[in-house]
């Protein structure tokens, strides 16, 4: 496969030096035809390239009996300058920076009295007060700061610079303006 790819390779490069050698020998230049091989271009004829295309076909001196070209007009078109504002649609983000509270349960321990009924060996009772130790429960806030973003559509108008083809030059190169340098 590689020695097919590179046979055909070598091919084309052989067609196109062919190609451009074929081109660099027959025409001079779009203005004067052929280079006289022939016996002159296309419009003129004559020995040595009398005429081609767009050039001075009827003003050469050797040939007096053919009329020069005619002069350049104009058209009545013109190219004006012209501004066009195009909306660019952008997102602006805002941050806010919200609370956020939470609830904690948490434990601990406290001393709880009590009085206790004791009997002695008569049939006497006293009370003594005893100490115990007791679990109680309580919530504790705690308060946090979360970021909370919002999203904001904006729109601003951007210039457009283009060239307009108007058929009446209705602008001249007084009136016509230079393209501001406008960076956004």
């Amino acid at each position: 496969m590689k020695r097919i790819s590179l046979f055909l390779a070598m091919i084309m490069c052989m067609v196109v030096a062919s190609y451009s050698y074929a081109q660099d020998q027959g025409y001079d230049t779009y203005a004067n035809g052929y280079n006289g091989n022939y016996g002159g271009g296309y419009n003129g004829g004559g020995y040595g390239g009398g005429g081609g295309y767009g050039g001075d076909a009827g003003c050469n001196p050797c040939q007096p009996q053919q009329p020069c070209c005619p002069q350049e007009k104009s058209m009545n078109d013109c190219y004006c300058l012209t501004c066009k504002y195009e909306p660019c649609y952008y997102n602006k983000w805002n941050c806010t920076y919200c609370p956020k509270y939470s609830y904690k349960k948490c434990c601990r321990m406290v001393p709880q009295y009590y009085q206790k009924q004791c009997c002695r060996m008569v049939p006497q009772y006293y009370c003594v007060t005893c100490c115990r130790q007791c679990p109680q429960y309580y919530y504790t806030c705690q308060c946090q700061y979360c970021p909370k973003y919002t999203c904001e559509k904006c729109c601003r108008y951007v210039p457009k610079y283009y060239y307009k083809h108007v058929c009446e030059p209705t602008c001249t190169p007084d009136s016509c303006q230079e393209v501001p340098n406008n960076s956004y």
